[in-house]
């Protein structure tokens, strides 16, 4: 009986293609057993268990390769796939999938194997037919081979998805020196914060990293929940944090949430907003109640702000995987810090020339636009996701970023199978993309928010 196959998502026949790639690889990213669902048209019903299988975005050969580990007849009682499929159409098959990595074919022929039953190669099973699932022979191929071989052969793929609409000119963001230079020193430092709205005791939550560039001086590294005897760092300790260290933070929770979101909640301006999340309850109690109040007003629980759009981020502030973040983040970081007079960007930006200033960050999107030029998967266990980690740490050592990480520190993020040490790394590199905007950037930003109603929802660059 079968195990393995090939799945090929069309448009039409679901979610956009490429936005179901990223759908699974943010799932899994922020899964603890690094797992995803995704649904299809066909039954599978042949299907023998403990597989491979690849996942195959039409036209452009973008693909996820990951294990196969589940199937049901019944969508998945988990409100994260529920959210993601909500009004999609029929799916008459649901599969559990873990370590999905990304890659990107050149030709149909670079996919190993041929069909299970006919002995026809992937460009004769696709090529010029609408298949859409078929069960699949990996020529005993393991799952870490698959791997390896389609990372090595898209190392030197241009990118082929779509591109970045950016809600700006991108001659009002700063550019990488295609010339080989290196761009100017930061003359203040840099930190960046990997945030995690999950649970912490008073010794520290082991899910918060901060990363921190000093002129002249290594990075350096700190985890919220050490393993020595060194003081942890719980979220309502970050305030307290950034104004004893005058620097850029870029934190990577969402700052605002969705305009149409806000009026179904009362809410008018960003202030309201960080209220609003102060309030008694609980994230999934504030959750529950955005949603009923959502639906009361008939709008659509997923509501992306612009930025989310444009940035071509996959989930939206309140998604069951990042509510937590948002809502904490708001509530125990953002309001602190406002009603203190911190500058946070783009709200803050009269008070640019502040020594301390906060501003969003996304570490996936910098990862993607700036530093590998490609989604790719770097948050879990298998040797792909670690030399994805590895690759990373290259990229931001390399020209024209040339940030100082020292060897002990990026083992250490190469080793944390989690990516969280990775992406407060990467989040240096978002608040120095953030300070090197003029001040007249982040001016039309806030005045653009302003004339659209849409204050509340923030912004950030990548």
């Amino acid at each position: 009986m079968p195990k393995h196959f090939i799945t090929k998502f069309t448009v039409g026949g679901g979610p956009s293609p490429l936005r179901e790639l990223e759908r699974i690889s943010d799932l899994a990213d922020s899964s603890p057993t690094c797992e995803a669902w995704f649904g299809s048209h066909k039954p599978g019903s042949d299907w023998s268990g403990a597989g491979i299988c690849i996942l195959l975005s039409a036209p452009t050969l973008e693909a996820v390769i990951a294990e196969v580990v589940d199937r049901t007849n019944k969508a998945p009682d988990e409100p994260s796939a529920t959210e993601l499929y909500e009004g999609r159409g029929d799916f008459v098959t649901w599969w559990r999938i873990r370590n999905p990595i990304r890659v990107r074919f050149r030709s149909l022929a670079e996919i190993p194997g041929h069909n299970w039953k006919s002995g026809l190669g992937a460009a004769g099973v696709f090529g010029r037919s609408q298949v859409s699932f078929t069960y699949w022979d990996f020529d005993g191929a393991s799952f870490e081979d698959l791997c390896a071989r389609a990372t090595l052969a898209s190392r030197s793929v241009p990118n082929l998805a779509k591109p970045v609409v950016r809600a700006t000119p991108d001659d009002t963001l700063p550019t990488i020196d295609s010339g080989g230079g290196h761009w100017a020193r930061p003359e203040s430092p840099l930190c960046g914060v990997d945030f995690s709205g999950g649970k912490e005791d008073q010794r520290g939550n082991r899910k918060i990293w901060v990363a921190t560039w000093s002129p002249n001086k290594d990075v350096t590294l700190r985890c919220g929940l050490p393993e020595d005897t060194a003081e942890g760092i719980c979220r309502r300790d970050l305030p307290e944090l950034i104004e004893r260290a005058p620097a850029w933070w870029s934190l990577d929770f969402p700052f605002g949430i969705a305009k149409n979101s806000a009026r179904a909640l009362g809410i008018s301006t960003w202030p309201e907003w960080l209220r609003w999340c102060g309030a008694n309850g609980d994230a999934t109690t504030l959750r529950d109640r955005a949603k009923e109040l959502t639906g009361r007003a008939g709008l659509s629980w997923a509501q992306p702000r612009e930025v989310d759009e444009s940035c071509q981020t996959t989930w939206f502030p309140l998604f069951e995987q990042l509510y937590r973040q948002t809502i904490y983040g708001a509530r125990e970081v953002l309001l602190p810090l406002y009603e203190e007079g911190f500058c946070i960007l783009p709200w803050g930006w009269t008070s640019l020339k502040s020594s301390r200033v906060v501003v969003e960050g996304f570490p996936g999107a910098i990862v993607r636009d700036r530093l590998l030029k490609r989604r790719v998967s770097y948050k879990g266990g298998t040797e792909a996701h670690r030399t994805a980690r590895q690759a990373i740490i290259d990229a931001l050592r390399s020209t024209p970023f040339a940030i100082p990480i020292p060897d002990q520190v990026g083992a250490r993020a190469v080793d944390d199978e989690e990516g969280d040490a990775v992406d407060a790394l990467v989040l240096l590199l978002g608040a120095w993309i953030s300070q090197r905007l003029p001040q007249e950037t982040w001016k039309q930003q806030c005045e653009r928010l302003d004339s659209c109603g849409s204050t509340v929802e923030g912004w950030f660059p990548t």
